[in-house]
């Protein structure tokens, strides 16, 4: 079966607390519902009759664990501290807004990320006994 592999990244990354996001075991497909609209209902039965697989929301504690190992791949040492400073003093959202004086370090951050994410992701899905092809391409 092949996965939505972006969709998966995207849903294992968020935060929100309004969206809730479903792994469809059959398609492979990732199925987004907020709170409260109509088809969540059906994916709640989906999810007890175990076709739908819910995938975790991303915490601020992992967000600033990606962060923290980020930081020593900077390449430019003034906006390392200012970000890990920023990440102490305001969590993940200040460390990525602290990124913006470093265009190249900015960018460096979001494949670091979506890279990060993509492990995460292949560890969860093995520990949820989901097969995937282990080959999948990095983001």
């Amino acid at each position: 079966m092949d996965l939505d592999w972006e969709g998966l990244a995207v849903a294992f990354a968020a935060r929100s607390m309004l969206m809730n996001h479903f792994l469809d075991r059959a398609t492979g497909e990732v199925h987004a519902h907020l709170n409260g609209s109509p088809d969540l209902r059906e994916a709640l039965l989906h999810e007890r009759s175990g076709r739908y697989l819910r995938i975790p929301k991303s915490t601020p504690d992992v967000d600033a664990a990606r962060c923290r190992d980020f930081g020593p791949r900077m390449e430019n040492a003034t906006a390392r501290a200012k970000a890990l400073s920023a990440l102490a003093s305001g969590g993940p959202g200040a460390f990525r807004d602290a990124l913006l004086s470093s265009p190249n370090d900015e960018k460096a951050w979001f494949v670091f990320r979506d890279r990060r994410v993509r492990e995460e992701l292949k560890v969860w899905l093995a520990a949820q006994g989901v097969r995937f092809d282990t080959s999948v391409p990095q983001a």
